[in-house]
C-alpha cells in the first residue's frame, strides 16, 4: 500500500514538474488586443541589439562584446549560429559555439534570440556546410530563367529541407539540455529568404506553378477578406475572387503576383516544417524576417521573392502556422508606414534589424506595442552616447511601458521629414505635439496615467492639451521634470513661468548631461572609486537625451 502511494505521489509530482517547466519556457501570450512575450512567466520587452553576422562565429572575438552591450543597457542580444559551423560534417555536430554564446550571455545577464543561418541568409546559401554546397545533385539549386544554375538552394529541394530541419532540431535539443535558465528566449530560422528572380525554373517548381492553388490559401482568403494586405486583396478580387484555379488564374497581374505568391507559399511551407519539427523538441517562439520591398513598383526578384514582405505576408499566415510572426528589417525612411503594415492583430511588432535611431525605439514601444526593437551591428553603437542615454530612459520607463502597452493610454510621437505636428487621441482628450521646423529630432511618448494626469518622455517638442469638444479648454495645472528611481518618482524641478510659457505648454527640451568617455568608448564615472584612478585621457561630451515629465491638467470653466 505504501509503495502504491509513493508511486502515485511520484507520478503526480512528475506531471506537476513537467507542467511548471512548460510554463517557464519563453512563450507568446495573447492579452486583449496585443501579444506579449513572457519569460519566466513575466512580461518581457526586448531592449535588444543584433550583432554583425560574423561576431558570434568565434567565442574569443565575442567575449569582450557582451559586457559592452550590458553596459549599454540592453537586456537581449540577437546572435547568429551558422549551419556550416554547427554541422561541419553530416551528422557530426559542434556544440562549442552555442554553448559558449549561451554561457557568455548568461554571465552578463543578457537574454538571447538565436538566428539560424542555414538554407538561406539574405536570399543566398552562403552559410550552408561544404558537404551541402558540393552535393549539387542531392541538394539541387535554384534554376534561373536563362537555364543556368545558381549557388542558391532551391526552396523545392526536399533533401535540403530535411537536412536543415535535422540540424535545427539538434540545435534546439542542445539548447534544451544546457539552457535551464532560459537564456534563449526566441529563435529565427533562416534569414531574409527569397529568390532574386521571378521564379525558380526547376521542373518541380514549374509543374507546381501550373497546379491548383492549395485549398488552405483559398479558405484563408475567404475567412480573412477584410483584413488582407491591400495588394493581395486587390489582385484576388481583380481576378474574380476565384475559389479554385491555378496560380495564374487566381492571382495574375502586371506585378507578377502569381509568381510572387507561389514562391512565397513554397518558402513559407519549407520554413514551417523546420519550425514544426523544432517546436517538437523545444517550443520556443519562432519568427521570420523580411528584406523589404524598397519601392511599390519593384517586381518580385528585385527584392527577395518569397520572403514575408507586407504584400505577401498573408501567404505566411495561411501556410505556416508554426511561424509565430513576421518581422520587418527596416532601413528605409518610411518607418511609420512599415510599422503600420506589420503591426496587425495576428502579427505582433518585432523589429530585429534597424538603423540606430532613438526615435525609432521610442515610437515602436509606445505606438505599436513592440515586443522588440533592435539596431543591426549593435556593437558599433557602443560609442553612441545619445543612443545609450535614450536606452537608459527607456529602461527607466520600462515598468510603465509594460503596464500601458495595449491599453490605448500610451502613444508615441516621432518627427518625420514632412511633419511639423501630430495629434494623439486618448478617448475624448487630445494631446497636440508640435515640432521645431528647423530640425527633425523630436520624438517621445505620452502615457495617460489618470483622467487629468500624463507621463511624458521625449525631446525637442512642444505639447499642449485639448478635448474632442473644442469649446472645452484644458490648461496645465502642474509640470514636474524628474526621473524614476526604480518605480519611485523623483522630482528634479517644478516647471512654471518661462519653462512652460506661463503654463501654456510643456516644453519637452530633453536632459543635458556631461559624460566622460575614453577613446574606445568606455564611460568614466563622474567620481572615480577609491581604487579607480581618474583617466586623464577621458574626454567629456555634452549629450542631450530624452527628459521625463509628470503633467497635471484641468478644465478651464
Amino acid at each position: 500500500m505504501k509503495k502504491s502511494l509513493l508511486l502515485t505521489f511520484l507520478f503526480f509530482a512528475a506531471i506537476q514538474s513537467n507542467y511548471l517547466n512548460a510554463q517557464e519556457i519563453p512563450q507568446l501570450k495573447k492579452e486583449g488586443n496585443i501579444t506579449r512575450l513572457y519569460v519566466d512567466d513575466k512580461p518581457f520587452v526586448m531592449v535588444a541589439g543584433e550583432l554583425h553576422n560574423s561576431s558570434s562565429s568565434n567565442l574569443t572575438y565575442l567575449a569582450p562584446i557582451f559586457p559592452k552591450l550590458k553596459e549599454m543597457g540592453l537586456n537581449t542580444v540577437i546572435a547568429s549560429i551558422a549551419w556550416e559551423q554547427f554541422e561541419p560534417e553530416e551528422g557530426k555536430f559542434d556544440y562549442s559555439l552555442i554553448d559558449g554564446i549561451i554561457s557568455q550571455a548568461r554571465e552578463n545577464n543578457l537574454k538571447l534570440c538565436i538566428l539560424w543561418f542555414a538554407s538561406w541568409k539574405n536570399g543566398l546559401s552562403t552559410y550552408t556546410p561544404l558537404w551541402v554546397k558540393k552535393d549539387t545533385k542531392r541538394f539541387f539549386k535554384l534554376k534561373q530563367s536563362n537555364g543556368s544554375i545558381s549557388e542558391v538552394i532551391s526552396a523545392f529541394c526536399k533533401e535540403a529541407q530535411m537536412a536543415d530541419a535535422k540540424a535545427y532540431v539538434q540545435l534546439l535539443k542542445r539548447i534544451k539540455e544546457i539552457d535551464k535558465e532560459h537564456t534563449v528566449v526566441m529563435m529565427q530560422p533562416e534569414n531574409e529568404v527569397g529568390a532574386f528572380q521571378d521564379m525558380d525554373y526547376n521542373k518541380q517548381a514549374l509543374d507546381l506553378f501550373k497546379s491548383q492553388v492549395p485549398e488552405t490559401i483559398i479558405r484563408y482568403l475567404q475567412k480573412n477578406t477584410k483584413n488582407l494586405s491591400s495588394e493581395m486583396k486587390n489582385v484576388w478580387q481583380k481576378n474574380g475572387s476565384k475559389t479554385k484555379g491555378t496560380w495564374s488564374e487566381v492571382f495574375a497581374d502586371d506585378m507578377k503576383s502569381a509568381q510572387n505568391f507561389f514562391m512565397t507559399w513554397q518558402y513559407a511551407t519549407y520554413i514551417n516544417e523546420i519550425c514544426r519539427l523544432g517546436k517538437q523538441e523545444l517550443n520556443l517562439p519562432m519568427f521570420v524576417n523580411a528584406w523589404l520591398v524598397q519601392s511599390p513598383t519593384d517586381l518580385p526578384g528585385v527584392y527577395p521573392n518569397g520572403g514575408p514582405v507586407s504584400r505577401a505576408m498573408d501567404i505566411y499566415k495561411a501556410a505556416a502556422p508554426y511561424i509565430d510572426f513576421c518581422a520587418p528589417d527596416i532601413y528605409a525612411p518610411n518607418y511609420k508606414e512599415i510599422l503600420a503594415m506589420y503591426h496587425r492583430p495576428d502579427n505582433p511588432l518585432f523589429i530585429p534589424e534597424s538603423t540606430t535611431e532613438q526615435a525609432r525605439a521610442f515610437y515602436a514601444y509606445a505606438e505599436h506595442d513592440a515586443i522588440c526593437f533592435s539596431p543591426f551591428g549593435i556593437e558599433d553603437a557602443y560609442t553612441n552616447l545619445a543612443y545609450r542615454q535614450a536606452i537608459s530612459v527607456i529602461n527607466e520607463l520600462m515598468p510603465y511601458i509594460k503596464k500601458y502597452q495595449g491599453t490605448g493610454k500610451m502613444r508615441g510621437f516621432m518627427r518625420t521629414k514632412d511633419s511639423t505636428r501630430d495629434t494623439l487621441t486618448f478617448g475624448d482628450d487630445k494631446v497636440y505635439v508640435e515640432y521645431n521646423k528647423w530640425d527633425n529630432t523630436g520624438y517621445g511618448l505620452v502615457i495617460q496615467t489618470a483622467p487629468d494626469e500624463y507621463l511624458i518622455a521625449g525631446i525637442t517638442a512642444r505639447i499642449t492639451f485639448g478635448k474632442k469638444d473644442p469649446a472645452k479648454i484644458i490648461r496645465l495645472g502642474h509640470v514636474f521634470e524628474g526621473k524614476f528611481d526604480g518605480e519611485k518618482w523623483v522630482t528634479t524641478r517644478m516647471l512654471n513661468g518661462d519653462e512652460t510659457w506661463q503654463h501654456d505648454c510643456v516644453l519637452v527640451t530633453g536632459r543635458k548631461a556631461m559624460i566622460a568617455q575614453t577613446l574606445d568608448g568606455q564611460i568614466v564615472p563622474p567620481q572615480p572609486g577609491p581604487n579607480q584612478p581618474a583617466l586623464e585621457s577621458a574626454k567629456s561630451t555634452e549629450v542631450q537625451t530624452p527628459a521625463v515629465y509628470k503633467v497635471i491638467t484641468y478644465e478651464l470653466k
